[in-house]
């Protein structure tokens, strides 16, 4: 099972070499660092802002349904993507999900 600082940085070269600007916070031991509980990295590129939650493909259902579940509890509308690394093919399943409804790509 790869581990979430490999994932991390196969998602900033996607994005970096794409022309988006990156942040994410720091990682503090035994500390929650996901903005919100539910975005592990922003992204920036002109007008176009990404939400990103890293994850592994096994574990996607887990994180569409916190962030379901946040967004609903607390009125939120606004897109977060579910980037799921999957280690045999070494590319990204990249989910949609909003306040409304969720979108496969």
């Amino acid at each position: 099972m790869p581990t979430e600082q490999f994932i991390r940085k196969k998602a900033v070269k996607i994005l970096a070499d794409a022309g988006w600007v990156y942040w994410y916070p720091p990682k503090v031991k035994f500390k929650q660092t996901d903005i919100f509980g539910i975005i592990d990295l922003l992204a920036l590129k002109g007008k176009k802002q990404k939400n990103i939650q890293l994850t592994t493909l096994p574990n996607i259902s887990t994180r569409r349904k916190k962030i379901t579940n946040f967004l609903k509890k607390n009125k939120v509308e606004m897109t977060v993507e579910i980037w799921a690394w999957h280690s045999p093919k070494k590319i990204f399943r990249i989910e949609k999900i909003n306040g409304r409804s969720s979108k496969s790509k």
